[in-house]
C-alpha cells in the first residue's frame, strides 16, 4: 500500500467508538493544537461517498493549527463503522437521524465551551450538509455551512444512462441491499500521483462499494437540491446563515453548475460560490498541496469572518 502523502504536524487523536442506533460509530475529535490552544470555532465534518476518517487529517490539522476544533465520524456504510458486507449499507433515513445524533452532540459541547459549530461536507456530504442546512432538526444553530465540490447533480463524464437512471428505483426498492462495485475514478478525485497512488491502493477505500438504496438516495438527495421544486431552498433554508461553496472547475465528478444553480436559489444574504481553475473533484483531501492551500485559505478566511467573539482558551 502507498503511503498517505501528508505529515500531519500535530497530533493524530486517538480514533473513538459510540454505539448509536444499532451500529458502533468511528469518530474523531481533533483539538486545537497550536501552542496557544484558543479556540475560534469548530467545524463537523461529514465526509463523501466511500471516505472515512484519515481521508480528512490534512483539513483536520490545518485547522487545529489555525485555531478551530474538528469533529469528524465513519457514516454508517463506511469507514470503521461498516467494515465487510456492510459497507455501503444505509438509507437516507439513517443518514440524518445519525447525523443529528453527532450534531446534537457537538452542539452541547459547543455551547459548553461558548463557541461556534460549523458544518462542512464534501460531495455526498456537501450534499448532505446543504439538505440539513433546509431541514435539518437543528439548522439554526448551526453557525454556517461549507460545501466543497457538493453532489447536487452528477457531470455528464460521471453521470450514468438513462436507462440504468429508469431502473434505479426498482433495485433501490426490491434490492435495497444489494451492492455494487462503482469504480473510484482516480483521475477524476485528484491531479496528484501521490495521492492516487494511496487510494489506489488503500483496502478502506477500494473497492467502492455502494447498496443500491444508498446510491438512490444520494442522488435523490442532489436533485432535490437542483430541481428545488416548490421552492424547497427558498423556504427552507436556515434563517440568516452564511454559506460557501468551494468547488473545483475540473470537477468531472459533481458538476460545478449544480454549485452555481445552488447559491442562485438560496435565500441567504451571506453567499459565496468560489471555483477553482485547474482543480478537480478532491480539493480539500486529495489534491495537490498547491490547490489545498489556496482553498484552505479561502475557508479560513470565511471561518474567520464569522467568528466575531474572542478566541476561547
Amino acid at each position: 500500500m502507498a503511503p498517505y502523502p501528508y505529515k500531519v504536524q500535530t497530533t493524530v487523536p486517538e480514533l473513538q467508538y459510540e454505539n448509536f442506533d444499532g451500529a458502533k460509530f468511528g469518530y474523531m475529535f481533533w483539538p486545537v493544537q497550536n501552542g496557544t490552544n484558543e479556540v475560534r470555532g469548530r467545524v463537523l465534518l461529514i465526509h463523501g461517498f466511500g471516505e472515512y476518517t484519515k481521508i480528512q487529517f490534512r483539513l483536520m490539522d490545518h485547522l487545529s493549527l489555525n485555531g478551530y476544533e474538528s469533529f469528524t465520524f465513519d457514516q454508517r456504510g463506511a469507514g470503521v463503522t461498516s467494515p465487510g458486507r456492510s459497507k455501503g449499507v444505509t438509507d437516507e433515513y439513517h443518514v440524518f437521524n445519525d447525523l443529528e445524533h453527532f450534531v446534537e452532540k457537538n452542539l452541547s459541547e459547543c455551547k459548553a465551551k461558548g463557541i461556534p459549530l460549523f458544518m462542512w461536507g464534501h460531495s455526498m456530504g456537501g450534499g448532505i450538509c446543504l439538505n440539513y442546512a433546509c431541514q435539518g432538526k437543528h439548522k439554526n444553530e448551526i453557525s454556517g455551512y461549507i460545501g466543497s465540490g457538493p453532489l447536487i447533480i452528477l457531470h455528464p463524464h460521471t453521470m450514468y444512462n438513462k436507462p440504468t437512471q429508469i431502473i434505479a428505483p426498482l433495485l433501490a426498492k426490491f434490492l435495497p441491499r444489494v451492492r455494487i462495485d462503482t469504480g473510484l475514478d482516480l483521475k477524476g478525485i485528484t491531479s496528484d500521483k501521490a495521492y492516487r497512488a494511496f487510494l489506489g491502493s488503500d483496502p478502506m477505500s477500494v473497492p467502492l462499494y455502494g447498496s443500491f438504496r444508498q446510491i438512490h438516495d444520494f442522488m435523490q438527495r442532489g436533485a432535490k437540491l437542483y430541481k428545488n421544486e416548490n421552492n424547497y431552498i427558498q423556504k427552507n433554508f436556515a434563517k440568516d446563515k452564511p454559506v460557501i461553496i468551494m468547488h473545483g472547475q475540473d470537477d468531472t465528478i459533481n458538476d460545478p453548475k449544480g454549485s452555481e444553480k445552488f447559491i442562485q436559489d438560496c435565500p441567504s444574504a451571506d453567499k459565496e460560490l468560489k471555483l477553482y481553475p485547474g482543480a478537480r473533484h478532491s480539493i480539500f483531501s486529495l489534491e495537490t498541496d498547491k490547490v489545498f492551500n489556496t482553498v484552505f485559505n479561502d475557508m479560513k478566511q470565511w471561518l474567520d469572518k464569522h467568528t466575531t467573539t474572542e478566541a476561547k482558551p
